[in-house]
C-alpha cells in the first residue's frame, strides 16, 4: 500500500510539474501574440520598437559607459579574425612540434630503460 501512495505522489507531482510548464508556454505565447510579434512584419517590427524603447528607457545608468554596438561589432571581428589565425597557425605547426617532442620522448625513454632496466647494456 505504501509503495502505490509513493508513485501516485510521483505521478501526482509529475503532473503539476508538466502542467506549469504548459501554462508558462502558453502564457508566453499569449503575450507575444497580443503584442504582435507573430503577426505581419509591420507589427512585429512596431513591438520591437516599443519593446526596445521600453528596455533603453530603464536601461541603470553604468550601461551608457558600454561601447557601442558598431564598436562592438568592429572590435568581435578583429578579434575573431586574429583568434583564427592564431589556431590556424598553431595547427600547422602542430607536425613539426609533435615530431620535436616525440622524438625527445624517444630518447628519454630509450636513456632511462638503458640505465635502470638493463643497466649492463651498452657497456
Amino acid at each position: 500500500m505504501g509503495q502505490r501512495s509513493a508513485t501516485r505522489s510521483k505521478m501526482a507531482l509529475s503532473l503539476v510539474k508538466n502542467l506549469t510548464k504548459i501554462v508558462i508556454g502558453g502564457g508566453a505565447l499569449y503575450v507575444t501574440y497580443d503584442q504582435g510579434i507573430w503577426g505581419e512584419g509591420s507589427q512585429s517590427t512596431k513591438a520591437l520598437t516599443r519593446l526596445s524603447g521600453q528596455l533603453v528607457a530603464k536601461q541603470p545608468p553604468y550601461v551608457k559607459e558600454f561601447p557601442s554596438t558598431e564598436e562592438m561589432a568592429v572590435s568581435v571581428r578583429d578579434n575573431w579574425n586574429s583568434g583564427v589565425m592564431k589556431v590556424c597557425s598553431g595547427l600547422s605547426a602542430a607536425p613539426a612540434f609533435v615530431g620535436k617532442y616525440s622524438e625527445k620522448a624517444t630518447t628519454s625513454l630509450a636513456l632511462f630503460i638503458r640505465q635502470n632496466l638493463h643497466p649492463n647494456v651498452g657497456k
